[in-house]
């Protein structure tokens, strides 16, 4: 009797064990749970370079006035390291506090053919007068969050200060990322990408630095899942430069 039912008993285990393995390879190919190299990632946030239109500008401050036939115009001081940039015709976008975020447009009409000094600080500066016109007094573009931007009725007082963003380039696209992403060592700067469950490490060369993120003018591809937090990766999720696994 206590033969047979030790043999049932072996029997019945050995049943359960087959049963266990075959519910856990379901599991596996149902559920994908992840293999070893996989487990050492924590979970990561990417972001991809983003497409920027960009134009090289200079900039000055001034006072608005108008004059007594109705137009508009502001004059700005720009440093004479920058004036030979500036040309008439060019076109500007017009800020300021009494704006919030509306934006004038203007275009520039003269450039004063005489330097002169003014103190700045403790120092002495050399600078040009640059005269633009108002292209339209009675619109201001307003950027709203999204992207996206409208146009209201103007705003403008003689006597508002105003910021002029002369463009001295032709428009071109630049690709951005944000600060955050950006490494830095004694190689220079880089970030990580993911890569076959991985991350790598891309050494990349930065240009122009943006109010919200630096130009990558080589490194990466448009493709590239860049790991918005580095920090947060543990030492066994790196892959070091060269790893046949990275790519």
């Amino acid at each position: 009797m206590i033969t047979k039912a030790k043999s049932k008993m072996k029997s019945l285990i050995f049943k359960g064990t087959v049963i266990a393995v075959i519910l856990i390879a379901g599991l596996i190919t149902v559920w994908g749970i992840p293999d070893a190299v996989e487990s050492f990632l924590p979970v990561v946030e990417t972001v991809s370079m983003t497409p920027t239109e960009y134009n090289q500008t200079v900039s000055g401050n001034g006072i608005i006035t108008q004059t007594p036939h109705g137009d508009w115009y502001v004059t700005i001081a720009i440093g004479e390291s920058d004036i030979r940039r500036v040309e008439v015709g060019q076109s500007a976008d017009l800020s300021g506090a009494a704006f919030d975020d509306g934006i004038y447009t203007a275009t520039v009409e003269s450039v004063d053919e005489t330097a002169s000094h003014r103190q700045v600080d403790y120092s002495h500066e050399t600078v040009v007068e640059v005269v633009l016109k108002i292209d339209n007094p009675n619109t201001v573009v307003i950027s709203g969050s999204s992207g996206t931007s409208g146009e209201s009725g103007g705003i403008l007082r003689s006597g508002y200060s105003a910021r002029a963003d002369i463009k001295v380039s032709e428009t071109r696209t630049i690709f951005v990322l944000p600060y955050s992403v950006i490494l830095q060592d004694d190689k220079g700067e880089y970030v990580y990408v993911l890569s076959k469950n991985s991350a790598l490490r891309r050494d990349i060369i930065t240009g122009i630095e943006l109010s919200h993120g630096a130009e990558v003018i080589s490194g990466l591809r448009t493709s590239d899942r860049v790991i918005l937090n580095p920090q947060s990766l543990s030492d066994n999720a790196l892959v070091k430069e060269g790893d046949s696994n990275a790519e």
